[in-house]
């Protein structure tokens, strides 16, 4: 049989050819091997299908039956439905969708389907929402064992493509590419965390035997995605803690005057941090460390600490914000804590003016600015600071990692500023030493005593009156509003409230009178500066937004928060933008308002957001339910992303990846031995990236 290499361009597959390269390429699919790792999503047990008479509540059930009926209307939430009834020589199950008119195209009356989901009672009929369904094309298709009679694999697709074709088309790939593939795991490694080689695996996970074979592939191709991931920024860590840092000395008098003029102590969790902080910058070694704190937790007052701790031994720090709003109310804060000190601030943005912006490069260059506040613009190649011994990077991960590189550049010749990176967003202890493994964490885990709690609830679409004349008491008393939307335009075949016809009808129905602004990221950089400048400094008294508002925004004055369709957010999302408010003295609300029927499943995550305040808690039921990807909340550039892993549910591999790496690199750093070739190219294939973000 022909064999093909990893790298194989998918368009020269049998049966493939320009049109379905296309069609593959959207799902991210250009070689053999990325088709390989073109998971199932799930698998339809077809070993058996059950009859519709016997099927109970809550079952996950596998249905083979013939299309009686089709149609949509519209629902009491003003959603279309679309409804199916399928029936067998047993009964009739009704088949239901929300907002996906496409798929009555396909169940036309007598189509033979496959239907696969959890059976529910409503209204004395048996249904299943959004099934999982396959159009059977005729007895020579039902007859192929590739698609009945097994575990049949359920891949994401995409338009141009089917089941029948994609599983075909792996299946013959992987005849030709998994008896010869190179595996990067060394063969001693496989054999003491008893994992399965890499060809039998690939086999496994696509067309597993059981369950059993299948769930060994799993843990094999999951270890390999965590090991590497961990390898490559253990190589970029093990670089950077070779390389000579700037030694500081003992305080002098500035942090301690800054912490006595407090009008309130630090925590405990503060203290232990900047503990761990003072000691890198004092050991001779570049720190870079990744600090953790929920909303409010006072992560900036530590690096504002860390920074004068630099600056009184003569040193010059910089801190980087994701927008211009933000850096500007950064530059503002730190401005008025550092006055009385002596310590001069300023601020630095891309809509700065240009004689302003001339008088700070001046200042800078010269050692007369000893704390730089600004956006990406404080690392653009003009920026001059002599004296860099700190940099700080805030809500990281709006940056990509080859960014977060560069603010490693400048101070000393030869000599990098120490970095400090932080987060807002709570990414669990597991996840984060798989995804920021070339950095030391530090958590803020204690908030403030006297804040209080953000009262959460959710609304139903007739309790909107009661949300808006609230909105309506806030404005009254000077307070201020932001209303989220998961899209900016409605789109056909997509049955959601939209920012910008949303902002239209409210400005001139129920909050008519009110100073309503909109707010999303299709507006111009200096639009977007305009609204949000406008909403904190109050000339607007209610905001409409797209989730451009998750970070970036401190006002102070809003205290309520009302989301739209929060089945459509994750929960650490939903978190970050409940915490666009509260951040005053007054009482805050978020409501939030899902639109006609939801799954219980999806009530209960909600229910738990209403009464969970804790962001780490959120963010570690997010990665159970949800996947990595979407607790992080972007995909930044250079970050690696995970098919199958998931390093909560996988910590045990995290620990053991983290192990076996670890004596990997002490036995072999640079990767020489030839029984480590594999695993070099495997690593340069996959995240070269990252690997090259340490210098990028």
């Amino acid at each position: 049989m022909e064999r093909i290499a990893w790298d194989h361009d998918v368009q020269f597959l049998k049966g493939v050819g320009p049109v379905r390269a296309r069609a593959l390429a959207r799902l991210g699919i250009a070689t053999a091997g990325d088709l390989l790792r073109h998971y199932p999503r799930r698998w339809l047990d077809r070993t058996r299908t059950d009859s519709i008479g016997s099927l109970r509540p809550g079952q996950e059930a596998t249905i083979r039956g013939e299309v009686l009926t089709s149609g949509g209307r519209s629902s009491r939430g003003g959603r279309s439905l679309q409804t199916v009834s399928v029936g067998d020589a047993t009964g009739v199950l009704f088949c239901q969708w929300f907002g996906q008119s496409y798929v009555l195209k396909q169940f036309r009356s007598g189509t033979k389907v496959l239907l696969s989901g959890q059976v529910q009672i409503y209204n004395g009929r048996k249904q299943i929402v959004h099934p999982d369904f396959e159009i059977l094309d005729g007895d020579a298709a039902d007859a192929d064992p590739l698609h009945t009679g097994r575990l049949v694999p359920v891949y994401p697709l995409t338009s141009g493509l089917g089941q029948h074709w994609l599983r075909r088309l792996i299946h013959d790939t992987l005849d030709q590419l998994a008896p010869a593939v190179e595996d990067p795991l060394p063969a001693d490694l496989r054999r003491a965390r008893g994992l399965e080689d890499l060809g039998p695996a690939l086999w496994g996970i696509h067309f597993p035997q059981d369950a059993a074979a299948r769930d060994a592939a799993r843990r094999r191709l999951a270890h390999d995605e965590i090991f590497l991931v961990q390898l490559a920024l253990a190589l970029r860590r093990r670089g950077r803690r070779g390389a000579e840092g700037l030694r500081l000395d003992a305080p002098g008098d500035l942090t301690r005057r800054l912490v006595d003029g407090l009008p309130f102590p630090l925590t405990g969790a503060q203290r232990r941090v900047l503990g761990e902080i003072l000691r890198d910058l004092r050991s001779g070694r570049v720190m870079h460390r990744l600090l953790q704190g929920d909303v409010g937790s006072g992560k900036t007052l530590v690096a504002l600490i860390a920074a004068l701790f630099v600056i009184e031994q003569g040193r010059q720090a910089v801190l980087m914000a994701p927008t211009e709003v933000l850096a500007r109310q950064h530059g503002a804060t730190l401005q008025r804590l550092c006055k009385p000190l002596g310590v001069a601030v300023e601020t630095l943005t891309g809509s700065t003016p240009a004689a302003a912006r001339r008088a700070v490069l001046a200042g800078a260059a010269a050692g007369e600015i000893d704390l730089l506040v600004g956006t990406h613009a404080v690392i653009q190649q003009d920026v001059e600071l002599p004296a860099l011994g700190l940099a700080v990077v805030d809500e990281q991960h709006r940056f990509g990692v080859r960014q977060r590189g560069r603010t490693l550049t400048g101070g000393e010749a030869g000599v990098p500023p120490h970095l400090l990176v932080m987060s807002a967003t709570p990414i669990p202890r597991s996840l984060a030493l798989t995804l920021c493994g070339d950095l030391d964490l530090s958590l803020i885990d204690e908030l403030p005593a006297g804040r209080t709690p953000i009262e959460t609830r959710l609304v139903p679409p007739k309790g909107l009156g009661e949300v808006h004349a609230a909105i309506r008491a806030e404005a009254a008393a000077g307070r201020r509003a932001y209303v989220v939307y998961p899209v900016i335009e409605e789109t056909e075949g997509q049955d959601l409230k939209a920012a910008q016809s949303e902002y239209e009808r409210l400005a001139a129905g129920p909050l008519a009178g009110l100073r309503v602004g909109l707010l999303h990221g299709r507006l111009k950089p200096a639009e977007k500066a305009r609204a949000m400048e406008a909403f904190a400094a109050g000339e607007l008294q209610v905001l409409v937004a797209t989730t451009v508002v998750e970070v970036g925004l401190d006002v102070p004055e809003a205290t309520v928060m009302v989301i739209h369709h929060p089945d459509r957010f994750g929960l650490a999302q939903l978190h970050q933008l409940r915490g666009r408010v509260g951040r005053g003295a007054d009482a805050s609300r978020c409501w939030l308002a899902p639109e006609g029927w939801l799954p219980d499943e999806t009530l209960e995550r909600l229910r738990l957001f209403c009464r969970t305040h804790d962001g780490f808690v959120l963010a570690e039921e997010d990665l159970r339910r949800r996947g990595p990807g979407d607790v992080i909340g972007v995909r930044q550039h250079g970050a690696p992303s995970f098919r199958l892993a998931n390093p909560l549910r996988d910590g045990d591999l995290v620990e053991a990846c983290r192990t076996d790496v670890d004596a990997l690199i002490a036995a072999d750093p640079a990767l020489e031995d030839p029984a480590h070739a594999p695993l070099a190219r495997a690593l340069a294939r996959d995240h070269g990236r990252i690997l090259a973000a340490a210098v990028g």
